[in-house]
């Protein structure tokens, strides 16, 4: 059963304008550690940040809370990839406990850009 869906669109202009204004300290803001790593080595930081700046604030519209709220930080929010390149969130801290409250079992997440935009889908089962 569908407990949420969320959806979220970027444009990148604005994304690498504050990346261009603040540098490391705006994607601290919106990168976990781990996701730090990755996009230490990306050639295309506007589109990497733009792409886990939508899945986060779609996943938080399917939760219901937006960002910032709840415990609901971009900062603590994991995308990742599997070896196919399927985009997931990493379930764990306080994420896992709202979705335990809200008796949800499943995350599903989608993932696109243009060279203007970056969309994300995140349906919650």
């Amino acid at each position: 059963m569908i407990k949420g869906i969320g959806i979220d669109i970027v444009e990148i202009s604005r994304i690498k304008f504050l990346y261009d204004k603040y540098g490391i300290r705006f994607a601290k803001k919106i990168l976990s550690n781990i996701e730090m790593d990755e996009f230490s080595k990306t050639q295309s930081p506007e589109y990497y940040l733009s792409k886990n700046f939508a899945s986060k604030e779609a996943l938080s519209k399917a939760l219901g809370t937006g960002l910032y709220r709840n415990g609901v930080y971009p900062s603590k929010i994991t995308v990742t990839h599997a070896e196919t390149g399927k985009p997931f969130f990493l379930i764990n801290g306080r994420l896992e406990k709202l979705l335990k409250n809200m008796s949800s079992t499943k995350l599903f997440l989608s993932i696109s850009d243009s060279n203007q935009h970056s969309v994300a889908m995140v349906v919650m089962e």
